[in-house]
């Protein structure tokens, strides 16, 4: 599986439920020493998320856990950001906010299709689980935990902590 987590979770439960999806007919169990890298950050222009454009740096690097079956087919990613400081600019005034990006994310695919998505700490993720509200959704001090089905349907989710919309901030 490639890696397809940017910009401190941007995207991220929508791409590795893709990757994952397919593969959640194997058993959860790692029987395989977990894949890892340990990429630099890439800067992303995020378009759909506030009324704005606005342009994603983040200082640090990304270490990545990929854990295989027996057959060698991924069934959980685990991704760390140890460090690592997000620099979100409104694209249109220039504003610009820095946020800590220290959080983790997993992705654990399940045997009937579904993918369960943890992320804990600080970060960013696109669209309010909660809501489906858009926006650059910051998770300080807890917990979010999301199911989708095979479907990417969101089938449970489950805050602890402070999410909050970085769009206004970056607006006024």
């Amino acid at each position: 599986m490639k890696h397809s987590m940017r910009s401190s979770m941007i995207g991220a439960v929508v791409a590795v439920s893709a990757a994952l999806a397919p593969l959640a007919v194997v058993p959860a169990a790692s029987a395989n020493k977990p894949i890892r890298e340990v990429l630099p950050q890439e800067d992303t222009v995020i378009t759909d998320q506030c009324a704005f454009p606005v342009h994603a740096h983040i200082d640090g690097v990304e270490i990545i856990r990929i854990f295989t079956d027996k057959a060698g087919d991924p069934v959980k990613q685990v991704v760390v950001f140890p460090g690592n400081t997000l620099t979100l600019t409104n694209l249109d005034t220039g504003k610009s906010i820095t946020v800590g990006a220290t959080g983790s994310f997993q992705a654990r695919a399940g045997l009937d299709g579904s993918v369960t998505f943890k992320i804990t700490g600080q970060g960013t993720l696109p669209n309010n689980p909660f809501t489906g509200e858009p926006g650059i959704w910051y998770l300080h001090g807890g917990r979010v935990v999301v199911t989708v089905d095979a479907n990417d349907n969101v089938t449970s989710a489950e805050l602890s902590g402070n999410l909050v919309d970085l769009c206004p901030r970056l607006a006024s």
